[in-house]
C-alpha cells in the first residue's frame, strides 16, 4: 500500500509538471546587450528590447539607484510601452545633471515583460525581469577598458584592503586569492565606485603574501582572465 501511494504521488508530480509545461509561457523581453551605457557627452543613451514571444506584451522599465551611488538622475522616456510579438522596441534614456560629471556612476535598470492575457484560455503566465547594470560615463573622462589595473591592494595580517582611487567604476568577481599562500577571501560586493575602499578578512593568516589574484569583469559584465596585483 505504501509503494502504491509513493507511485501515485510521483505520477501526480509528473502530470503537474507536464501541465505547466504545456499551459504556460514566459514573457520574452530580451535586451540586445548586457549593460546600458550612458554617455554624458550624448546626454543619455539607448537600448533595444525584443519581444521574443509571438503575442504582444507590456514592457515596464524602471531605474534603481544603488545605496552608495545616488548622485545622478536618469529618466527613461517610455517607462511603459506595448511591444508586438517578435518586434523590437528602442528605449531612450535621458541623463540629467546639475554640473558636469567628473567620475563614473553606476545604477541598475529593470525590464519587466508582462504578457497579454488571452480570454477564455487556461494559461499560467510568468513575468520575467531583466536586471542590468547602468554605467554612466563623464564627457571629459577618457575611455579605459582595464580600470581594474588602477586598484591598489594592501594587507595587514589577514586583513585585505582594496582601494579605487581612479575615476572609473571597477567590477569584479567577489572571490580572490593571496599569493604565494593561496589563502582565499571574498569582497563584500562585486564593484568599487570611484574613491571607495573595502577591507575584508582572508581565511587564514597571510603575513608573507606579496600579491593578490582576482578576476575582473569587463564593461559588459563578462569575466576576463585573472589579474595579479602587487600589494602596496
Amino acid at each position: 500500500m505504501f509503494i502504491n501511494r509513493k507511485i501515485s504521488c510521483s505520477l501526480m508530480v509528473l502530470l503537474s509538471a507536464q501541465f505547466l509545461a504545456s499551459h504556460s509561457f514566459a514573457a520574452g523581453m530580451v535586451p540586445d546587450t548586457s549593460m546600458l551605457y550612458i554617455n554624458e557627452a550624448k546626454q543619455g543613451g539607448s537600448i533595444n528590447i525584443k519581444n521574443t514571444d509571438a503575442n504582444p506584451g507590456l514592457l515596464y522599465t524602471s531605474i534603481n539607484d544603488l545605496p552608495d551611488d545616488q548622485g545622478t538622475h536618469l529618466v527613461v522616456t517610455q517607462p511603459v510601452v506595448r511591444v508586438e510579438g517578435g518586434k523590437t522596441q528602442q528605449l531612450r534614456f535621458v541623463l540629467q545633471t546639475d554640473k558636469p560629471l567628473t567620475v563614473e556612476h553606476l545604477k541598475r535598470v529593470v525590464f519587466e515583460g508582462i504578457p497579454q492575457k488571452t480570454p477564455g484560455k487556461n494559461k499560467i503566465s510568468f513575468n520575467i525581469r531583466q536586471d542590468l547594470p547602468v554605467l554612466i560615463h563623464p564627457a571629459s573622462l577618457p575611455e579605459v577598458k582595464d580600470a581594474w589595473t588602477l586598484l591598489t591592494w594592501s594587507q595587514s595580517g589577514n586583513s585585505i584592503t582594496v582601494k579605487n582611487s581612479s575615476a572609473y567604476v571597477v567590477r569584479m568577481v567577489a572571490q580572490f586569492e593571496l599569493l604565494p599562500s593561496h589563502a582565499a577571501g571574498a569582497l563584500n560586493k562585486t564593484y568599487l565606485l570611484p574613491g571607495q575602499s573595502m577591507t575584508v578578512k582572508a581565511d587564514k593568516a597571510t603575513g608573507n603574501d606579496k600579491q593578490v589574484k582576482f578576476t575582473p569583469v569587463s564593461r559588459y559584465g563578462i569575466p576576463v582572465p585573472a589579474y595579479t596585483a602587487d600589494f602596496k
